[in-house]
């Protein structure tokens, strides 16, 4: 017999000691599992509702340019302008032939022929003085007293290729305008000219004289026969000359 006296428990043994460690394991992997589940059902209305609300901007912004388009006149990408859904509406309702007339009018021209430039001849003096004063009523406030223009919205017309060569393009910028990009000097500028309104076929022809002979331009005079015979080729256009369709970059 021993001689220690009994306590009345018995030492734990080591696969007692595993069993509950393993036991309580597997309670914190499930309290962790749970845990995570409740978070992710919580997450999951808060993404739908963000979801719902992100396509709900997005249908507002569509929706908000789609009434830009249809209501507010603008410029389109090519340079070309249209007009509110409105205003489309009240000229046809006006005209029911206005669209045929427009696409008659916006026709591609007919390529012009090779211009060949004769020997130099300076203008009289007179035509100078007249060109000076339709310049100064006309053009003058764009292209400014020295034909330089207001970069990067009007152009120079000093020493400028295209005011030197053909003068059918000039003539019909000043008879119906010209709209588009074109690229003067090394830049690039894409504002319309209008129509100059006003001026007879002899102002055109003495403008144009002018500024082919002013600005350090070397052109030959432009007569008033010219004039007339580009304003009788496209005497049914009502658009606007595009330089695309003119072939000018």
């Amino acid at each position: 017999m021993s001689d220690q006296p009994s306590s009345g428990r018995r030492p734990l043994i080591p696969g007692q000691i595993a069993s509950w460690l393993g036991a309580i394991s597997l309670v914190a992997a499930a309290l962790i599992a749970t845990g995570y589940a409740y978070t992710l059902v919580r997450r999951a209305p808060d993404a739908l509702t963000d979801r719902r609300k992100a396509q709900q901007n997005l249908r507002a912004e569509t929706d908000k340019k789609e009434h830009a388009l249809l209501a507010e006149p603008s410029r389109n990408a090519d340079g070309t302008y249209r007009i509110s859904l409105e205003d489309a509406q009240a000229l046809i309702v006006k005209d029911s032939q206005v669209i045929a007339k427009i696409q008659a009018g916006a026709a591609p021209a007919a390529p012009a022929a090779a211009y060949v430039a004769g020997p130099f001849v300076a203008a009289d003096a007179e035509q100078m003085k007249r060109g000076a004063a339709v310049y100064a009523r006309t053009c003058i406030v764009c292209h400014q007293p020295t034909g330089k223009g207001l970069p990067p919205v009007f152009p120079s017309i000093a020493e400028t290729p295209i005011v030197v060569g053909n003068p059918e393009l000039p003539i019909k910028f000043i008879t119906n305008g010209l709209i588009g990009p074109i690229t003067v000097g090394g830049m690039t500028f894409n504002s319309a000219m209008p129509p100059v309104a006003g001026v007879s076929d002899q102002d055109i022809a003495d403008v144009l004289t002018y500024v082919r002979q002013s600005f350090g331009n070397k052109g030959n005079p432009v007569t008033v026969d010219q004039v007339k015979a580009v304003r009788a080729a496209n005497a049914a256009r009502t658009a606007m000359w595009n330089t695309a369709e003119l072939g000018l970059k």
